[in-house]
Parts: structure tokens; C-alpha cells; sequence
């Protein structure tokens, strides 16, 4: 019986820190929208009044992209588009191209358009 109960608080315990949290690091638009759960628009706030720390985000709506975090002591859903995230919400990941191999006339140009360091080209 001990046994059972300890497996399944460490399961518990691992799926809340193996979850990733996301902080707020800067708030982008002046005036922040507040909005409600469904993302209309119920107040503003001005940057100004924003906090300077970074801010935990407690829940995220995915399909709306909304936040919801506390503020001022108020829990209030933001959208994401006034927010800078980290780690980001939305991260494409883009194979690399494999690069064309050089020729004789194109000794014009030494340079590559559109690859990224991580490429390795």
C-alpha cells in the first residue's frame, strides 16, 4: 500500500516539474489589452503601469492565445501578442537546405541568402 502511494505522488510531483513554466519578460504594447477567458477586450492598462519584473504565467489557452496571470493581485487573461515569452510559445523549426555546391561564374557572389548558424553550410 506504501509502495503505491509513493509511486504515485513522485509520478505527481514529476509531471509538475518536468512542465515547462513561462515567464513574461517584457510587455510589448502600449496600452496592454486586458481581455476575458473567450479574448475580448474588457480594459487596458498603460505600459507604464506594467510590472518591470518578469511575470509567471499561470495558465495558457493555446487556441485563443492567451496568458492568464496575476496582476495587482487580479488574475487577468493577456494575449500574446503584447507579450514577450520565454521560453516562446510558438517555435517553428525549419529543416536546412542543403546547400548548392558553387560553379565558376558564380565567383561574383561569396555569400548565402536565408541560412541560419545552426545549419552548419
Amino acid at each position: 500500500m506504501n509502495r503505491i502511494l509513493i509511486v504515485l505522488l513522485a509520478a505527481l510531483y514529476s509531471q509538475g516539474v518536468l512542465a515547462e513554466t513561462h515567464v513574461i519578460k517584457e510587455f510589448l504594447a502600449d496600452p496592454v489589452e486586458v481581455v476575458d477567458e473567450q479574448g475580448k477586450l474588457l480594459r487596458e492598462i498603460a505600459r507604464k503601469d506594467t510590472p518591470k519584473q518578469p511575470v509567471q504565467v499561470l495558465q495558457l489557452n493555446k487556441e485563443l492565445e492567451l496568458v492568464l496571470v496575476e496582476l495587482a493581485g487580479q488574475k487577468v487573461w493577456l494575449d500574446t501578442r503584447d507579450l514577450r515569452i520565454d521560453p516562446p510559445l510558438n517555435v517553428t523549426k525549419l529543416p536546412c537546405q542543403l546547400m548548392p555546391q558553387s560553379l565558376a561564374k558564380d565567383s561574383n557572389n561569396k555569400s548565402t541568402l536565408g541560412y541560419g548558424a545552426g545549419c552548419n553550410q
